[in-house]
């Protein structure tokens, strides 16, 4: 497993989700339609934004108000980094875009329920 992986992996980290720059209901497509979104962890030496592919049977949607920009919402998605496959879990509040996240290797947890 890469450094990065098993740091992101040991405890939750500070996440920042999406770019400023999306509108509430901007974010909400992104989530629902196109099933990805950037997911910034800014404590890794630069930060590091990586694209998530939305796990639309883990995530929830239905306490955040995306019109209102109000509420939290639980973000479950996977993708690959330094080559290896990882879940990831972030927790976020939709007024400030910030949370916190953890990423598990997509390889283990596969094992662990088969």
């Amino acid at each position: 497993m890469s450094e990065l992986v098993k740091r992101l992996s040991e405890s939750d980290n500070p996440v920042v989700l999406g770019d400023a720059s999306l509108s509430g209901a901007e974010l909400y497509a992104r989530i629902t339609r196109l099933r990805t979104v950037p997911l910034t962890f800014p404590g890794t030496r630069g930060g590091t934004t990586l694209d998530l592919a939305v796990d639309a049977g883990g995530t929830v949607l239905d306490t955040a108000d995306f019109t209102a920009g109000t509420g939290r919402l639980h973000i479950e998605g996977t993708l690959t980094l330094n080559r290896v496959p990882v879940r990831c879990t972030a927790d976020i509040d939709l007024a400030s875009r910030a949370g916190t996240g953890r990423m598990s290797d997509a390889r283990q947890a596969r094992q662990e329920t088969a």
